[in-house]
């Protein structure tokens, strides 16, 4: 599940807000999608309002994964809600989901609200830079359309990319409407709690003195999982045999990738379905090491703030960071090692390094990474931040 904005919201609730979460009832972000037979449901979580849009299921990127997005805009333009949430002072809409985008200038329009637009992933570039799509293809324009539209007449345009100024800016947004609000952390230690097959198999891998190292998140075209195989690969060809690396999640590659990796009989190399966020959490916090690595594309220079980058600072790992990125905090901090992305030999030999340094030197790499997301990326203060930015413009 996505959960910037309920975090988000939440902080929100404790400083004086009415917030309501209009959302869909599919992603495929969702690991317990919430079950209702009523086209719109409402639902009220630590304060938070949720409006719940009944949306088709999908699998993939394809025809039904758009009719979701269709229609999720479709209810939120039609559906009554001030008659139950009261008439809005801001509007915000997050994409990638470019539809939202439309959904917040229009409703912001006609209730004479106030429009924030988030962008959270560069569409349709990336879908282009990652093949998915070409340039010229119709719906590429239209997103294209889309987004053009909302950096020309949104009162604030929000980006969680770090080094997104020029992109905004070159695409129509004033300087003084553009804002950086990456993503968080949310500072509560009972997330850590939890219990599943995933930990037992962690836990058996360290009483049998193994070294692990670990990666939770999507298994897409824009992740590591070729790295990671060459990596395990390299490391076998090697006899380095303490070593063991737990891939965690689900996505389009991950079947293509774990035949690949049983082709090559990797045993150093476990591959894990996704499982709930206090689950992951637990897994982040036992390993001895993270990894995070991203294709090495263009539009990455614009500095994402990865989720999973998120919640391993706040399960204060060391972390191997592959991202060819202007956001490298990993680097500037110290809170590992910073590699190139797409790159095997060198992955191996980061994880060999690490797995050489003392319990010490690990534990204060992971210590620099807690107190770095305590200071930059709290969703406390993320939050205080989005509240002084709507005041702006009310």
């Amino acid at each position: 599940m996505e959960y910037r904005h309920f975090f988000l919201a939440r902080h929100l609730v404790n400083l004086g807000h009415r917030v309501s979460i209009v959302a869909s009832t599919y992603s495929h972000l969702f690991s317990s999608p919430p079950k209702t037979d009523r086209l719109v449901e409402f639902e009220i979580i630590d304060g938070v309002e949720f409006v719940w849009l009944k949306s088709p299921k999908y699998k993939l990127n394809g025809p039904k994964r758009l009719l979701n997005m269709l229609s999720y805009s479709f209810l939120a333009q039609v559906t009554s809600l001030e008659k139950q949430l009261g008439t809005p002072d801001a509007i915000m809409g997050s994409s990638p989901h470019p539809f939202t985008l439309m959904n917040t200038l229009s409703l912001s329009k006609r209730f004479k609200a106030v429009s924030l637009v988030e962008i959270r992933d560069l569409w349709p570039l990336m879908l282009v830079e990652l093949g998915s799509m070409k340039a010229s293809h119709p719906l590429a324009r239209v997103f294209q359309a889309i987004e053009s539209r909302a950096f020309k007449q949104a009162d604030r345009v929000i980006s969680l990319w770090h080094s997104a100024d020029d992109y905004m800016l070159q695409n129509g947004v004033s300087k003084n409407r553009y804002r950086y609000l990456p993503n968080g952390i949310e500072l509560d230690d009972n997330i850590f709690a939890g219990d599943d097959s995933l930990l037992t198999a962690l836990n058996k891998a360290k009483t049998e003195g193994k070294f692990v190292i670990g990666y939770g998140g999507s298994h897409g075209h824009a992740n590591p999982l070729n790295q990671v195989i060459d990596a395990c690969h390299e490391l076998k060809k090697r006899g380095v045999n303490n070593v063991i690396f737990f891939m965690v999640g689900d996505g389009p590659d991950k079947q293509k990738a774990v035949a690949r990796a049983r082709k090559l009989s990797l045993t150093n190399l476990v591959w894990h379905d996704s499982v709930p966020k206090n689950v992951i959490m637990a897994f982040y916090k036992k390993l001895d090491v993270a990894f995070i690595g991203l294709k090495d594309l263009p539009l990455f220079k614009y500095g994402p703030t990865p989720n999973k980058l998120m919640d391993y600072l706040a399960a204060g790992k060391p972390i191997i960071y592959a991202i060819n990125s202007s956001f490298d905090p990993v680097k500037e901090h110290r809170l590992g090692f910073s590699i190139s992305p797409e790159d095997g030999s060198a992955l191996a030999d980061s994880i060999i390094a690490m797995s050489k340094l003392d319990k010490l030197s690990l534990k204060e790499m992971g210590t620099r990474s807690r107190v770095y997301a305590e200071k930059s990326h709290s969703y406390k203060e993320l939050a205080n931040q989005l509240d002084q930015i709507i005041k702006e413009i009310l």
